[in-house]
Formats: C-alpha cells, structure tokens, sequence
C-alpha cells in the first residue's frame, strides 16, 4: 500500500523497529513533545510498542506511519502518518513530527506533499485532516502553507 519514496532531502519508508532508538530520542525531545497528545517521558517499551501497534494498524489498513530518513546520513529525522483511515479509504488524519534541528527548513512541507503525492497513487483518499495544539503556530503555518483550512477547535481540512 506505500511504497519507499525518495524526496529531494529525504526518503519516506514504512516505520519498522530500527527506528526505535532515533524515534524515543524525538517524541521525548521537550519541544517535540510539547504538542502531541500522549504522556512523556515515554520507554523505550512504550515506543517499540508504538510501532509494533503502527505495523499492524497498516496491515489492517488502518495506519500509515513513515519514517523520514535524511537522504546523505541515513538519520531518522521525524515520522509522519496517515491515521483513522475509513473503511472506504476516502478520508484520514495527517500527523508529523520533525526533531527540532530540522524545523524551519521546509523539510515538513517537502514530506507532507510527498507523502500525499504517493498516497493518492495508492489510496483515493479525498479528504485530510489535522489536529494540532492550538498553541503550535509552526504546524499552523505548514497546515495554511499545505492548504488545510481550520474547521473546528484544533482540527484542520482540506479536500483533495
């Protein structure tokens, strides 16, 4: 259903479990953490449980979550996902995060409209939306960037 995808700066793989270490180190990043919506600090038995609960979500077709890799170093950089896929696969939430020595370099706005441009050769995805903490003016700006529209208390829109 995804497909390893090479960007300019990054490539865009399915999570699996060597992401694990690189992965503890971003969620529990405090400037990471202080927008998403889960307890910190979190183990390292709670992250590989993350994504051993992402790899089964996508074989039930329910979840898409990519590793963003940077292109020279290999480094895990952040993940962005495709969550609550519905049955008919037309809508989902979008969620991202990005260790914060990447912010502010455009890398979030390359993954996202490359992430969506390999979804919709698999997927006929028609509508996303986001939830971000009203507080989190970066992911605001990538989101209007992104042309998603906010619809409702911390939930953004956009048609495809």
């Amino acid at each position: 259903m995804f497909n390893t995808t090479k960007l300019e700066r990054v490539t865009l793989r399915l999570i699996t479990h060597k992401h694990a270490a690189c992965l503890f180190n971003i969620l529990n990043h405090p400037h990471v953490s202080e927008f998403n919506d889960y307890e910190t600090p979190l183990s390292k038995t709670q992250i590989k449980q993350l994504i051993q609960d992402d790899i089964s979500a996508y074989y039930e077709g329910e979840v898409i979550r990519v590793a963003i890799e940077h292109n020279t170093s290999g480094k895990l950089m952040g993940t962005c996902g495709l969550y609550n896929l519905t049955p008919c696969k037309s809508s989902a939430f979008i969620g991202f995060e990005l260790h914060p020595d990447f912010w502010d370099k455009g890398v979030m706005f390359e993954v996202v409209t490359g992430f969506i441009e390999a979804l919709l050769k698999e997927i006929a995805l028609k509508h996303l939306s986001a939830e971000v903490s009203a507080h989190n003016a970066r992911s605001h700006n990538l989101l209007i960037k992104l042309g998603f529209s906010l619809r409702e208390n911390s939930i953004w829109h956009k048609s495809l």
